[in-house]
């Protein structure tokens, strides 16, 4: 057991693993606390004569999620002059980002024994993002110092007041000071003032709305707090595993940002909201762009990645280690959801599971396998290794009849955008498939309830299907009132040259395509295919995508907007005669 600690690989102690970690430069992430982004508006009562009003880091948010009250403060203090707006005198607030925890500061006395540390912060819920550590000068000279954090002696010098991070044994952690060579060294009788945010982490994701928890004029005020962003990005500290994961890969990039897993690394240890990477080239692009270096980011289930997610990314973790004249950009991740249809043959006197419960099992399978196997960029559903998941969810199954859907969801937004749209599914496509939910389309001043369905050329034939076909607007009634853009069933590519949806149903924001691949089509990948118009006995190639998500199926059956299940799973009893 020793000699397994004494290895990162094998470790099982998180202080055995946190240990090695740190010997290569890694600092294990802290609990991170949500993040929201309001615009906080403030009428002042006409009694009230200042014009100038301060939000200070101590200025309380509150808001409740599912019962449990939790209490948000902004990072940094803001300063509004009062203004007339339409009449009414106002202290704005625009873009203010609020997190969640208590406000704690921790004090220590500086003695001969202790001049660099540890200061070991008594909270295991700290968010050491939100660390202020200031140095008073004594107990009788109030005089601060604020210091800053490093990650790593590059020009740090001896007068450089900065502090360093890492978890100690017990789990908390400590901040060190510099020896007077190597950073600023504290003095006999200086004060270390440590001020934090201590936060749940997850539990105050996904809130909403929020108040002020004081009044911040007078009393009569009136206070209009809007959410811009909800709360996202609270986790809880890093895991054994992931600190396994991660720290030889932050390592490895010797604090640059040169090849593709340098960027991964620096992205997956700062950001704990981001699921996976994907990373590329110009040069990889279609088109090539050279130059540049683009970004897939996943978030974590539950999480989203904002605009100000991104910019701090290229600010502060990759931008200062990107070789000159390489621009970062970031691509939005494209994701296929994939529906299932199944029937499981079982024989019911090998068994005392109900068909209920034998269902229950291939949903649990499903859903495991998804979670475990894809929802990550560029991920591939094999059909051999799904289907032997489910077999093996009872000893009583005899078959399988395992069937695929694929969607791609397009917002209203996207869809009515001027130009022309283009969308792919990233596999052959069976003719005659292709259909969406309800929207309204307006057509020579006339509004029509329609769906879209393919309609094949007449030379995409039996049994290849290969070829091209029409995407049609069809009435609720039946008929086909207009060509709206074509579908490629080889490639599986749509194009809307200009298709403007007025209005969906049942307060959907999006329209789902729906299509079935061809039968040959068993494995769902992620590859995106294009046609080779050189050589003509290899017509369709497959290039990698880099920025593409399989994710399950998760529509459920909709009369108003033509939604049909994403997952559906049927059982048949047999007595198998052996």
């Amino acid at each position: 057991m020793i000699v397994n600690e004494s290895f990162l690989d094998s470790a099982v102690k998180r202080s055995s693993v946190v240990s090695l970690a740190k010997a290569i430069g890694y600092t294990p992430r802290s609990r991170r606390a949500a993040e929201a982004t309001v615009n906080l508006i403030v009428f002042p009562p006409a009694g009230y004569t200042d014009t100038i009003l301060t939000i200070t880091r101590d200025t309380r948010f509150q808001t409740s999620i599912d019962g449990q009250f939790y209490t948000f403060f902004p990072q940094t203090g803001q300063f509004s002059i009062l203004r007339n707006f339409q009449g009414r005198d106002l202290f704005a607030f625009p873009g203010l980002k609020i997190k969640e925890g208590r406000r704690v500061s921790n004090s220590f006395i500086v003695n001969s024994s202790n001049l660099t540390g540890p200061f070991t912060i008594p909270n295991a819920g700290v968010d050491t993002s939100t660390l202020r550590v200031r140095v008073q000068n004594s107990a009788t000279d109030f005089g601060l110092t604020t210091f800053t954090q490093r990650d790593k002696f590059i020009d740090v010098k001896s007068t450089t007041a900065s502090y360093y991070i890492e978890e100690g044994a017990d789990g908390l952690y400590q901040v060190r000071f510099g020896d007077g060579v190597v950073g600023k060294a504290l003095e006999v009788g200086n004060i270390v003032i440590i001020d934090y945010l201590a936060t749940v982490g997850a539990p105050a994701n996904n809130a909403r709305q929020f108040s002020v928890g004081q009044t911040l004029t007078l009393s009569t005020e009136e206070v209009q707090v809007q959410t811009v962003q909800a709360s996202a990005g609270g986790v809880a500290r890093e895991s054994v595993d992931s600190i396994k994961k991660n720290a030889p890969r932050y390592n490895a990039t010797k604090e640059r940002a040169v090849t593709a897993r340098d960027y991964q690394s620096l992205i997956l240890a700062a950001n704990p909201n981001i699921e996976s990477v994907s990373v590329w080239g110009g040069e990889d692009n279609d088109p090539p762009i050279y130059g540049k270096v683009f970004l897939s980011l996943n978030p974590v289930s539950g999480s989203i990645i904002t605009q100000s997610d991104k910019d701090k990314i290229q600010a502060e973790i990759i931008g200062p280690k990107t070789p000159i004249a390489i621009i970062p950009e970031f691509v939005d991740p494209e994701f296929v959801y994939v529906g299932i249809q199944l029937n499981v043959s079982y024989n019911s006197k090998e068994t005392g599971l109900t068909s209920g419960q034998i269902i229950n099992l291939a949903k649990e399978a499903i859903t495991n396998y998804f979670s475990n196997r894809l929802n990550s960029l560029n991920k591939h559903l094999y059909y051999n290794d799904l289907h032997n998941e489910l077999l093996n969810i009872s000893d009583a199954v005899v078959s399988l009849a395992l069937n695929y859907r694929l969607q791609k969801r397009i917002t209203t937004t996207d869809i009515n955008a001027v130009g022309t749209y283009r969308n792919t599914f990233n596999a052959k496509i069976q003719p005659r498939t292709f259909y969406s939910t309800w929207f309204n389309y307006e057509l020579s001043n006339n509004t029509y309830k329609v769906k879209v369905i393919d309609v094949p050329d007449a030379d995409v034939v039996a049994p290849n299907y290969s070829g091209m076909g029409t995407l049609m607007l069809e009435g609720a009634d039946g008929k086909r009132i207009a060509s709206i853009g074509t579908i490629d069933y080889d490639t599986g590519k749509i194009v809307f040259p200009d298709l403007i949806v007025k209005s969906t149903y049942s307060n959907e924001n999006v329209v789902r395509f729906n299509v079935i691949p061809h039968e040959t089509v068993k494995d769902i990948k992620t590859d995106i295919l294009t046609r080779n118009t050189i050589v003509s006995e290899n017509p369709i190639i497959p290039l990698p995508s880099r920025n593409t998500i399989l994710k399950l199926d998760n529509t459920t059956f909709n009369t108003n907007t033509g939604s049909q299940s994403g997952m559906v799973i049927t059982t048949t009893a047999r007595v198998r005669e052996d």
